[in-house]
């Protein structure tokens, strides 16, 4: 049993990159707060040291440590998040949010990975696999903390009445629902308007960019049937929740094909323009002070596809 010890906020800066004491950072105007936890897993200690923007710092003597460490601290800040994800994605919510769930679990269910794991893994680099495992390791132990303490189990577990499951490394890879495929609707919807108009009429409901002149292959129908997203669209949807706390229904599933661009436009107004938004001050931009803030947003695939916001 080695410990992995994380000081909550509100910490300074200054004082993450070292394991300053509690009166040095009462005298910067800040209160340290110090916990120790013992977690099996570790082959030496590990720190994450949060600071009072609530941005955690993780300090280990090993990769292995610090994907663990990193591991433990996404569950620490986003358990029933990610627990939920998990659910959706494996296709198991029905087992804890009951029978209305069967038909979006089935649906996802059908978008599982079950090729060769060993070549799909290595087919993410040298090292995706055990960097993957120590991750799921770190999530793993930190449910272990919370089931011994109860207190700590957040507070959407204890109102759903369930408890959050283990992972397996794999889990990360098998999940295909979570994939950025928002072009499909589009894509359908453009055939939707080339089977009732031309290619043409498609610029006014969604112009190409760059400035591309779109052509129909030869022989190609463009008319989809109805209900060719009904699955898709199930499988990809949000986990619902009804009023009052209660696990409610999905809703048919909406038959995005054929001429539905009602339903289409009503998709498209609904999309997560991105994510992580930030504000840059004026004195911080190139003009010094001459603009107003710049707020910038940025789009989840980004952040899937790079290290840091560019």
């Amino acid at each position: 049993m080695n410990s992995l010890r994380h000081l909550l906020p509100p910490l300074l800066v200054a004082i993450a990159a070292s394991a300053a004491s509690a009166a040095t950072a009462a005298a910067a105007g800040a209160t340290a707060t110090s916990q120790t936890i013992q977690v099996a897993g570790l082959a030496q200690g590990a720190e994450i040291l949060v600071d009072r923007w609530g941005v955690p710092h993780i300090y280990a003597q090993s990769q292995d440590d610090a994907f663990f460490a990193q591991g433990f601290n996404a569950a620490r800040d986003r358990l029933f998040q990610i627990d939920l994800w998990r659910r959706r994605g494996l296709g198991e919510l029905a087992s804890v949010f009951g029978p209305a769930y069967v038909e979006q679990d089935k649906a996802t269910r059908l978008f599982l990975y079950r090729g060769d794991m060993q070549k799909e893994w290595q087919s993410y680099g040298k090292g995706a696999q055990r960097i993957s495992e120590r991750f799921v390791a770190g999530i793993n132990a930190y449910v272990d903390v919370v089931l011994k303490t109860p207190a700590a189990l957040p507070f959407e577990f204890r109102q759903a009445g369930y408890v959050p499951a283990k992972w397996k490394a794999e889990d990360v890879v098998r999940i295909r629902s979570h994939g950025l495929t928002r072009n499909l609707t589009l894509e359908v919807a453009r055939a939707a308007v080339a089977c009732n108009a031309t290619l043409a009429a498609d610029q006014v409901r969604a112009s190409l960019q760059p400035a591309w002149k779109t052509a129909l292959p030869a022989g190609l129908d463009p008319c989809l049937p109805a209900g060719l997203l009904d699955v898709f669209k199930l499988a990809t949807n949000n986990v619902l929740f009804g009023a009052e706390h209660k696990i409610a229904a999905l809703d048919a599933p909406r038959r995005l094909a054929g001429a539905d661009l009602d339903a289409q436009r009503m998709e498209e107004s609904n999309i997560m323009e991105g994510s992580n938004n930030w504000v840059v001050a004026p004195s911080k931009s190139a003009t010094g002070g001459r603009s107003w803030p710049t707020i910038r947003t940025v789009p989840i695939q980004c952040l899937r596809c790079a290290t840091s916001p560019t």
